[in-house]
This record gives structure tokens, sequence and C-alpha cells, in this order.
């Protein structure tokens, strides 16, 4: 005596446990993947934080690279000067401490060299 029972569409009660351990496996699969991409975003969320905090002025050249190259592809110059605009606004104090120390330096230094170059006695010229 056949003991299995037919379905609306002529599924069995054996074909139905099949694809519901079918369905199981790839609920699984699916589960682990997600997992496996959650891990992935937060390996690469913490390497962007990481990479941010030790080197803060990676964003703003970032920025103004993205930008001039937006600004080139669309050729105009006031969105080129409108990014770049931003991306200098959004600078890191540490980035404008380190251009404005460099400023110093190279402002000194070039007094330095001036006044170096006026401690040298220029020769006379005899008017007769």
């Amino acid at each position: 005596m056949d003991t299995t029972t037919h379905g609306k569409n002529g599924t069995t009660h054996k074909n139905l446990e099949a694809i519901d351990q079918e369905v199981e496996q790839v609920e699984t699969a699916i589960k682990h993947r997600v997992e496996m991409v959650g891990d992935v975003v937060e390996d690469i969320r913490d390497k962007v934080e990481m990479v941010l905090h030790e080197r803060p002025y990676l964003l703003p050249a970032a920025a103004g690279a993205l930008g001039l190259g937006v600004g080139v592809l669309i050729g105009s110059k006031l969105s080129r000067m409108l990014v770049l605009g931003a991306a200098g606004a959004m600078m890191s104090d540490t980035v404008r401490a380190q251009a404005f120390k460099m400023g110093k330096e190279f402002l000194h230094n070039l007094s330095e060299s001036l006044e170096d170059s006026e401690d040298i006695e220029e020769p006379t010229t005899g008017t007769v």
C-alpha cells in the first residue's frame, strides 16, 4: 500500500521534505555568507578608522583629488573652485599647523639668506 500523500500540484510528502531540507541548507549558507560579509565590513571599517587616525591628511587629500577629477570631468572652473575650496575647508588642524610651520620656517630661512646677502659690501664706484 502506498502511504505517500499527494499535494495540490502533485507533490508528495517526500518531495516536500527534500525541498524543506534544501531550503534549510540554502538558508544556512546565506546566513554564513552574511556573517562573513559583516566581518569583512567590520574589518574594513576598523582599518579605515586606524588609517584616518594615523594619517589625518589623507581625507582632505583624497577629497581634493576627487574634487579635481570631478572638476576636470565637468570642465567648469566654478565647480573646481568650489570643490577645492570645500576640500581646503575640510583640512584638519594638524595639516594646517604643519603647513603654517613649514611656511614660517621658509620665511625665516629666506630672511636669514637676505640678511647674509646684505652683509656683503658692494664695491663703491668712484665718481669723477
